[in-house]
């Protein structure tokens, strides 16, 4: 088939899309006060379709090489949330800094690095761990929560290794690989990033890549604010180099409210509409609980056909754990 034929092809999906999400917008607006037409009669979608988008996440690339780096800096972000503290660690290479992309992973090994540098014979375990910097930062940043004893025993290996065990100054085996399912959407595309708690990394990553001027929405949410001065200063920062148009966050550990992240995707209907019909992509990355949650949000708001329409597109993109 010639090139001018897939290029009619994309054009023609495209167009699908677009057709598919005004007619929804359509469908969907109203001139109550809530602005939208009363719920569909129809039973809703199945829990288990509404669970994960369709498309079928890429096989992730193969592991390059462990390499020597170090722990610089290790701060707790939130030391009084009730949901556990998370942990701000920034590592340096000790070679060359390679190069990665917005949504790329390290996979860190949690024991003596000279387990894999040296020996090839490891003792302990390894986890990925999105990467919340990018490489003009010349260091790699991770977030890590302190995890409670009756997570898995693996997890909580890795969590104490990081968070308590290992110093500042000491060497660390890691790997970095790209996550072919969280890359960047094109510039002129409007980016609605969703997360919670350790997925503001996956998050920081996507907005820093993002050019100032480019239309970016941040919904985030975790236990307790808690005086995370580094996340509030970076907000503030975005929001004045122009990196975030719109930024809302939610903290149901605060207040008589109980709100979560899908409370304000449900008041937030309109304008997600909206940018989605602007061909806007949704970007999410945190817990698996959340991302399933989020994604019954959306599949509700949008319809399903329409959300699984946007995975296929690169549109709908999650990287949940």
């Amino acid at each position: 088939m010639s090139g001018f034929n897939y290029l009619m092809l994309a054009g023609a999906g495209m167009a699908v899309l677009l057709f598919i999400l005004f007619a929804v917008v359509l469908a969907r607006r109203s001139h109550d006060g809530r602005g939208f037409e009363a719920p569909d009669p129809r039973p809703a979608p199945s829990a288990a379709h509404m669970a994960a988008p369709a498309a079928a996440p890429a096989p992730p690339p193969p592991l390059p090489p462990y390499a020597p780096w170090r722990l610089v800096t290790r701060e707790i972000a939130n030391p009084d949330s009730s949901g556990g503290p998370l942990y701000r660690l920034k590592l340096e290479p000790e070679d060359a800094l390679p190069r990665w992309r917005a949504g790329a992973v390290a996979h860190v090994y949690c024991g003596p690095p000279a387990d894999l540098l040296d020996s090839e014979s490891p003792t302990a375990p390894a986890g990925d761990y999105m990467i919340g910097s990018l490489p003009e930062e010349g260091c790699v940043e991770i977030v890590v929560r302190l995890c409670a004893q009756q997570q898995s025993a693996e997890q909580a290996r890795r969590s104490r290794w990081l968070c308590q065990e290992i110093e500042t100054g000491q060497q660390v085996a890691m790997a970095l690989r790209d996550n072919p399912d969280f890359l960047p959407p094109p510039e002129d595309v409007p980016l609605v990033l969703i997360g919670n708690a350790t997925g503001l990394a996956g998050l920081q990553a996507q907005i820093k890549a993002r050019a100032p001027g480019t239309r970016n929405w941040l919904i985030f949410g975790d236990r307790n604010s808690a005086g995370d001065k580094a996340l509030a200063a970076e907000i503030t920062h975005w929001v004045s180099t122009g990196h975030l148009e719109r930024c809302d966050l939610v903290f149901p550990g605060e207040g008589r409210e109980q709100r979560h992240v899908t409370d304000q995707i449900e008041d937030s209907r309109t304008p997600l509409l909206d940018w989605v019909l602007a061909g806007g992509a949704i970007y999410v990355c945190g817990s698996t609980l959340m991302g399933n949650d989020v994604h019954a949000a959306l599949a509700n708001l949008l319809g399903i056909d329409v959300v699984d329409v946007m995975a296929e597109q690169g549109l709908y993109r999650r990287s949940v754990y």
